[in-house]
């Protein structure tokens, strides 16, 4: 069954945070900067290995590097190259991101970045092909490939916006990926994923999969709440359909509660095995023993029928 300790909300809680603050620098009058070797020409003024670093409260928290800064004479624009940078956000956590090229409108304050990639503690990476940014607006967009890796889940996705005033990332379509529990692996898969920060939700959406060794789950929509770092149950709507252990039950709705082992089945729920199909008010199947308990139940039995 699914794992209390399934971590999805983990690999986001970094990508905007990191994304947020660490391509902030493009557009931050540093606070400190390295004397570089400067060559005019008639529209721009070029800089070779340009060092920016900025502090806060006498500690430097952020670093960025470029083999390259080339800012335009006739408009706001710069150029950066081979792109190399950290944030600490904290004593004890470091984010490194690295871009081959990038582009600042600094009247705009929007940018972009290509061949991004961001690794962060050394435990997860995101990499796509390229991404925009509207500081401004407090976004951060792609229309290319995401993919995302670390110690339990891998993912990927077409597309990404993140909007730093809301707090939400989304992966856009194509959600593919796989998650590590201890008891055993889950592939899923997803039309888009949203994830809400303040909340600790993620919503699955359109054609909802999510399958293990032991329980395939299909949905319209699935949301997965979170308390203290723990999965605290998923909620699926809309044509819900849970395969386990020779048993397949079909609703409306059913939540998944993992403290409690059991998983609800509610708004006309049936539940159909060894050609046997139960209907009542309500369904619940614990986890641990197979058990299920069937409010109000009505019974028919259909010989040589197959679901």
């Amino acid at each position: 069954m699914f794992s209390r300790k399934i971590v999805i909300y983990i690999s986001f809680g970094f990508i905007l945070a990191s994304l947020a603050v660490a391509f902030y620098f493009f557009v931050s009058k540093p606070q400190k900067q390295a004397v570089p070797v400067a060559q005019d020409t008639k529209k721009a003024i070029v800089f070779k290995d340009v060092k920016y670093t900025g502090e806060r409260r006498g500690v430097v928290d952020w670093e960025l590097t470029a083999n390259i800064a080339r800012k335009y004479l006739d408009k706001p624009l710069i150029e950066l190259e081979n792109l190399k940078g950290i944030y600490k956000p904290k004593p004890d956590v470091m984010i490194e991101f690295t871009g081959s090229k990038g582009l600042m409108d600094t009247d705009k304050e929007t940018g972009s970045v290509e061949n991004v990639q961001v690794l962060y503690k050394g435990e997860y990476t995101l990499k796509s092909a390229h991404m925009d940014f509207d500081f401004k607006q407090g976004l951060t967009t792609t229309k290319d490939a995401v993919d995302i890796k670390g110690k339990k889940i891998d993912m990927q996705g077409i597309g990404l916006l993140a909007n730093t005033n809301e707090e939400t990332v989304k992966i856009l379509s194509d959600v593919a990926g796989i998650i590590l529990t201890e008891k055993g692996k889950y592939n899923f898969q997803a039309d888009s994923l949203l994830y809400y920060f303040q909340v600790s939700t993620y919503i699955l959406e359109g054609k909802v999969a999510m399958k293990g060794e032991d329980l395939h789950l299909v949905s319209d929509i699935v949301h997965i709440y979170s308390i203290d770092n723990e999965v605290d149950r998923i909620e699926a709507d809309g044509n819900v359909r849970v395969a386990t252990k020779g048993t397949v039950a079909k609703s409306e709705k059913a939540v998944y509660h993992f403290k409690e082992g059991k998983i609800v089945f509610t708004q006309s729920p049936r539940v159909i095995k060894d050609n046997v199909e139960m209907k009542g008010l309500r369904v619940t199947y614990t986890t641990n023993d197979g058990k299920l308990s069937v409010e109000q139940p009505k019974i028919r039995m259909e010989k040589g029928k197959s679901n």
